[in-house]
């Protein structure tokens, strides 16, 4: 029996301070493929653990950051993270924060959303903001190829961030409510 299946297409580059979709255009996507997707602070390096965990049979040394990396990020360039990814001989387990209209979509992968309340999702956006030192600001700011303004640091209060957040559709980062009704 044939299924019709109509996968998802992309129809658009995404760019800002952290994202370059088009690193993934070149991507050559395996059978065995996982892509983690997820806004980002929604459970995105606990669903890598687990996946991890169940790949290599409960590895307390997992190095899940470096196996499993964030494709769409700007850093390190295209040129640097794609022959990583295609040197990984094991099961390849990758995140992306984008919405699925800006991701080179494979019906190879296998694909795990994680959907969060955005209140919890921008209370841990604004720890991870807030606290964020100058080097992570530098290398977002300042590694050639940002597209649009830079990474600004937070105000100091919290329901200002709230508010920004919500009225401005995930502001400072990129927009929640289209990354969730994408996958939706």
């Amino acid at each position: 029996m044939a299924y019709n299946i109509n996968w998802p297409v992309k129809t658009r580059e995404f760019h800002n301070h952290h994202f370059d979709s088009s690193i993934c255009n070149d991507l050559r996507f395996r059978d065995d493929d996982i892509i983690i997707a997820t806004y980002a602070k929604a459970g995105t390096t606990w669903m890598q653990q687990i996946i991890g965990q169940l790949l290599f049979d409960a590895d307390p040394d997992l190095a899940v950051a470096e196996m499993s990396p964030w494709m769409d990020l700007r850093v390190p360039p295209k040129e640097v993270k794609l022959p990583m990814v295609e040197a990984q001989s094991h099961r390849r387990f990758m995140k992306t924060h984008l919405p699925v209209n800006a991701l080179k979509f494979s019906s190879r992968a296998k694909y795990i959303y994680i959907g969060r309340d955005g209140r919890d999702v921008v209370w841990s956006m604004y720890n991870h903001h807030v606290n964020a030192n100058q080097k992570w600001y530098d290398v977002l700011n300042d590694t050639p190829g940002r597209v649009g303004p830079a990474i600004e640091r937070p105000a100091g209060d919290i329901r200002q961030y709230w508010k920004d957040w919500l009225e401005q559709d995930g502001h400072p980062f990129w927009p929640f409510w289209e990354n969730v009704r994408s996958w939706w």
